[in-house]
């Protein structure tokens, strides 16, 4: 079946915009490339801003998320069309991981119509992603599909592709209502042929020192959700400097963050141990995302065996 080849596919998704999910696909699936896993991420932004933040914006080879938008159209399998963006560097070429990149673009606001056209042939499928995306994806230990914030086709394809979804959110009132939105989608997506759960919800864009802020923003989660979408421990703390130096340079926080401190931080994320403490908003910062990052990997890797009665 198409959805047991998708057990390893995250959907980072929220209900509202401008709450870092780019910047928190990016970095965790680079952290994971670094710590020796295989990861693919697709980015189905037409706007396509995971270029930014992965630093391929200037390749050739990039296409406006062409071959994406094509293969969901016609139901051919996907190939990574950027292999490579980030690779290992396990002195074991069998235990080095790597990040390939299917990006996104333009063309993919032509998938609205395309299926809209389905629709009135009485044809319309939103698991075109899931096809096309079945035949690749046991390829990867992780797939990452990095969606727009309210195109709400866009999002179910990819919430049809997916195990799993990820849910961040801004601390704000307005931010957190926005999970309700998604939540919605959830439900919508699921089907008896298809699982999808939500794996967690993320803390962005935090004051580091706001910890009413952070306290009132778990309450209100949790309030909100219940059991349906547990809070992941930590949080990403907001710094402004750190995320405009790495969009303009194309690098990473844990990247930029060896440039400060000269600590591999995806070494933690191998070793699942916890990331040194150090002063400085990037080595912060990317500690923040080691431990997100851990956690989402160890509750997946825990959720699987509770699936299998694996003790």
């Amino acid at each position: 079946m198409i959805h047991e080849a998708l057990q390893r596919v995250v959907c980072i998704a929220t209900g509202k915009g401008g709450v870092s999910k780019t910047s928190l696909t990016a970095n965790i699936a680079g952290l994971a490339a670094n710590a020796g896993h295989r990861v693919l991420v697709i980015d189905l932004d037409p706007q396509g801003d995971l270029s930014d933040d992965l630093g391929y914006f200037d390749d050739d080879r990039v296409d406006a998320g062409r071959h994406l938008a094509t293969a969901m159209i016609t139901g051919s399998p996907l190939s990574p069309v950027l292999p490579g963006i980030r690779e290992g560097d396990s002195p074991d070429p069998d235990s080095r991981g790597r990040l390939d990149v299917i990006p996104g673009g333009d063309f993919l606001s032509d998938i609205g119509g395309a299926l809209l056209a389905r629709q009135s042939r009485g044809g319309a499928s939103y698991d075109l992603l899931a096809k096309s995306l079945a035949p690749l994806a046991p390829e990867y230990d992780l797939v990452f599909i990095d969606t727009p914030p309210t195109d709400d086709t866009l999002q179910l394809l990819a919430l049809k592709a997916s195990r799993w979804l990820v849910v961040p959110t801004k601390p704000d009132k307005s931010s957190i209502r926005a999970i309700q939105r998604i939540a919605e989608r959830v439900v919508e997506a699921r089907s008896d042929e298809h699982l999808l759960d939500i794996l967690g919800v993320v803390l962005v864009g935090v004051p580091p020192t706001a910890t009413r802020v952070l306290r009132d923003a778990q309450k209100d989660i949790t309030t909100l959700l219940g059991d349906a979408a547990p809070l992941f421990d930590g949080f990403i703390r907001d710094s402004a400097p750190v995320a405009q130096t790495t969009r303009d340079r194309g690098i990473l926080t844990h990247e930029l963050a060896v440039e400060v401190e000269g600590t591999p931080f995806w070494a933690s994320l191998r070793s699942n141990t916890p990331p040194p403490k150090l002063p400085g908003s990037a080595p912060a910062l990317a500690a923040d995302y080691v431990l997100i990052g851990q956690q989402i990997l160890g509750r997946i890797a825990s959720l699987e065996n509770d699936s299998r009665g694996v003790a």
